[in-house]
C-alpha cells in the first residue's frame, strides 16, 4: 500500500470533450441556481456563513430542463468506467466497488466567491435507507477561462487542472480541499460522490 496520500488523487485526462463542455455551460445558463450552504452534523440544519463568498450550485435533481438532465446521463454513464479505472489502479484485491454515486451537481464560481476547506463527509446523500457517508469525490472541470479558483488539496498541494479533466480522490478526512476565489472570470465544474 502506497504511504503518500497523492498517489489516491486520480487524474482522467478529456474525460470530457473541450467542446462538450462549452455545450455544457452554455445549457447551465437556463439552470436555476442557489447559493451553496454547509450542512452542520451538529445542529442538523445548513448553515450560512457571515461574509458569506462560497459558490452558487445547480442541483440536477431539481431541474426541469432536459438538456440539464441529459448532460447528467451522459456524465453518470461515462463515470462507471472511470471509476472501474481508479479502483483497478488501486490495485487493493481487498476493495472491489460502490453501491452507488450521486446525480451531479454543479458548481459556478463567479468573481470573489470560494469554496472554504472541508472534506467530503456529505449526510444529506442519505435518507435513512440508505446510510453512511461518500467514499470517493469525483470532480470534473468544465472550463479554465478563469484567473484564481485554484483546487488546493491538504492544505497547500494546488491540483493543476484543465477543461475536460475529472478528479477521484478519497473523501475523508485526510482530504481537506478548497477552491481559491476567482479572481476574473467564471469558473465551472460538477461534482459527484460515491458510496
Amino acid at each position: 500500500m502506497n504511504k503518500n496520500i497523492e498517489h489516491y488523487i486520480f487524474r482522467k485526462e478529456n474525460f470530457l470533450e473541450e467542446s462538450y463542455c462549452e455545450t455544457c455551460i452554455d445549457e447551465l445558463s437556463a439552470g436555476v441556481w442557489r447559493k451553496h450552504y454547509w450542512y452542520d452534523q451538529r445542529k442538523s440544519h445548513n448553515n450560512r456563513y457571515e461574509k458569506d463568498t462560497e459558490l452558487d450550485i445547480l442541483f440536477v435533481s431539481s431541474q426541469q430542463n432536459k438538456n440539464i438532465l441529459k448532460i447528467n446521463d451522459l456524465i453518470l454513464q461515462r463515470l462507471h468506467s472511470t471509476i472501474l479505472e481508479y479502483i483497478k489502479n488501486l490495485q487493493f484485491d481487498w476493495f472491489g466497488g460502490w453501491e452507488g454515486y450521486s446525480d451531479i451537481r454543479f458548481n459556478r464560481y463567479s468573481p470573489g466567491q470560494e469554496m472554504r476547506n472541508h472534506c467530503d463527509h456529505i449526510h444529506s446523500l442519505f435518507d435513512g435507507e440508505r446510510k453512511g457517508i461518500p467514499t470517493l469525490s469525483i470532480l470534473g472541470i468544465l472550463n479554465d477561462e478563469y484567473e484564481g479558483g485554484e483546487l488546493i488539496m491538504c492544505e497547500d498541494k494546488k491540483i493543476d487542472t484543465k477543461k475536460g479533466d475529472l478528479l477521484i480522490f478519497p473523501s475523508n478526512f485526510l482530504y481537506p480541499h478548497k477552491i481559491a476565489p476567482v479572481t476574473k472570470g467564471v469558473r465551472y465544474s460538477y461534482v459527484s460522490w460515491v458510496w
